[in-house]
Order: C-alpha cells, then structure tokens, then sequence
C-alpha cells in the first residue's frame, strides 16, 4: 500500500513537472513570436516611411523647379517694364529739351480714351482708337509730338490719383510705341484728379481717362 502510494505520487510529480514544463515552452514560444513579429512590423513601417520620404523628397525639388521658372518669369517681367520706363524717361527728356526752342502747336481734336476704376489697362475699343491714331502719324510723317495726359477721378488720395494718370498716360504711350510711333514723339504727363469735378458716376467715367493732344514745333 505504501508502495503504490508513492508511485503515484511519483507519478503525479512527473506529471505536473511535464505539465509546467509544457506550459513554460508554450509561454517562451508566444513571447518570442509576438517579439518576431514586433520586430517585422517596425521593419516594415521604417521600409515604408523611407519610401514617403522619398516621395516628399522628389515633390518638394519639383516645387523648387517650379519656383525658380517662376523667379526668372519675374525677373524677365521686370527687365520688360525698366526697358519700356528707360524708353519714356528718354521720351520725356527728350521733349524737355525740344521744348525750350520751339513753340508746340496744336493740330486738330484731343482724342480721349477712358478707363475702368483703378484701372490703366486698354480696352479693346481704346486700342482701336489708338490704331488708327498711330497709322495716320506713322503714314503722314508729320514733325509733330504727342502730349499723353492721363488722369483719375475724385476719388482716392491725391497722390494716388496722380500716379494712376501716369500709370494711364504710360500705359498708351507704350501701345502707340508698339504701332510705329517714334519715342521722340511722346511726351507723358499726369494731372491726377487736380481738374476733375465731377461727383457723379457718368462724370467721374469722364475723369478717367487719358487725353492725346497732337502738336507740331515752330
């Protein structure tokens, strides 16, 4: 009787040692596959975070591509409009000193052309005035100088206005320029809103606009 009791006993000793010895393994094996697969999914994540950078990379030199084409579209715009202000101011000087030894004369009607609010770009009905203005010039060769005035509505500052008309003024110089007329030929000026009165909306459209005076020397 005790023999067999200490077998069993022996028995049930070997057993649960089994058992605990399973249950170990089987705790080591899940441990160690949950760290396998901690290790993948951070593998896996740094592969494709490499790969987003990559693209962020290739956008952002696409940007600065982009960027630099847009710089030199504004250097070029600039190197285009210091060229057509060199030409007026050489216009100008050159009607400065013309006007000193000659008498200016003028010849016919004032042509005017308007202009929306705050506004110096031609319209298409300005340019077809301005058209036909600069082929009877360039046709008839004449010794005659355009006085190009421009100026602005009551509203607004004053010295606002004044470089709105000079804006306007520049502005038709520079398309009767584009048609053939001589740049001797141009003198720009602008009188703002020193000579306008009007307050109401049809004759405030009056006041933006630019005046041609054709003159000759005698």
């Amino acid at each position: 009787m005790h023999s067999w009791t200490t077998q069993r006993k022996d028995q049930w000793v070997g057993a649960m040692n089994k058992l605990f010895t399973g249950v170990g393994l089987a705790a080591f094996l899940a441990t160690a596959g949950l760290t396998l697969s901690a290790c993948a999914t951070e593998g896996y994540v740094d592969e494709h975070i490499a790969e987003v950078n990559t693209h962020i990379e290739a956008t952002n030199a696409k940007v600065d591509q982009v960027n630099g084409k847009v710089d030199a579209l504004g250097g070029r715009v600039d190197t285009v409009e210091k060229t057509a202000n060199a030409n007026t101011e050489r216009a100008n000087a050159a009607y400065t000193l013309a006007e000193g030894k000659f008498t200016a004369t003028q010849v016919g009607d004032t042509v005017s052309v308007y202009f929306d609010t705050a506004k110096w770009d031609l319209k298409s009905d300005t340019q077809t005035a301005l058209n036909d203005l600069a082929q009877r010039l360039v046709s008839e060769n004449k010794n005659v100088v355009l006085e190009i005035v421009g100026y602005g509505d009551v509203r607004g500052a004053k010295h606002y206005n004044r470089d709105l008309g000079r804006q306007r003024a520049a502005e038709v110089g520079r398309y009767l320029y584009s048609q053939g007329v001589p740049l001797n030929r141009l003198q720009i000026a602008s009188w703002g809103d020193s000579r306008s009165k009007g307050t109401s909306q049809e004759e405030m459209q009056k006041d933006r606009r630019v005046d041609i005076t054709i003159k000759t020397w005698i």
